[in-house]
């Protein structure tokens, strides 16, 4: 996972690897238009890379569904 902004709730962006993991239903945040939520498994995910890194992310960390998931991708770095 990789620190988009540095607001006060950052977006993290995912790796290919990570999103994979991530259960269907998970909701992701674009770079591009933080208004509009994807849900994994019902929307398309674009999976265009830049930097090892897709385009999609998620937000708040400590109160996420996925947190104990995510926190998992953020050791392994």
């Amino acid at each position: 996972m990789q620190r988009w902004d540095d607001g006060k709730n950052p977006l993290w962006l995912l790796t290919r690897e990570e999103f994979d993991q991530l259960p269907d239903g998970t909701e992701l945040q674009s770079i591009s238009c933080s208004k509009y939520i994807w849900v994994k498994g019902r929307d398309y995910i674009n999976s265009d890379m830049r930097f090892g890194h897709l385009a999609f992310g998620v937000r708040d960390l400590d109160n996420h569904p996925q947190k104990h998931l995510l926190l998992q991708f953020l050791l392994k770095q």
